[in-house]
């Protein structure tokens, strides 16, 4: 749970740094990172409460 909550929260960090720097530079390729980072994270995420689950059932 501690790397789920620890992913979740680097990500929000990325992601807020990305978008600063978008509003701050008007580059566009910051608006691709912030929507590669979301997608990674939210992949990561997944698979990791999938496995969560998994053992869980294994444990039973």
């Amino acid at each position: 749970m501690f790397i789920i909550r620890l992913l979740f929260i680097l990500t929000l960090i990325a992601l807020a740094v990305s978008g600063a720097l978008y509003l701050f530079t008007g580059n566009r390729r910051y608006l691709k990172y912030v929507w590669n980072v979301l997608k990674a994270g939210v992949v990561l995420v997944a698979i990791l409460g999938v496995l969560v689950v998994a053992e869980r059932l294994v444990m039973l």
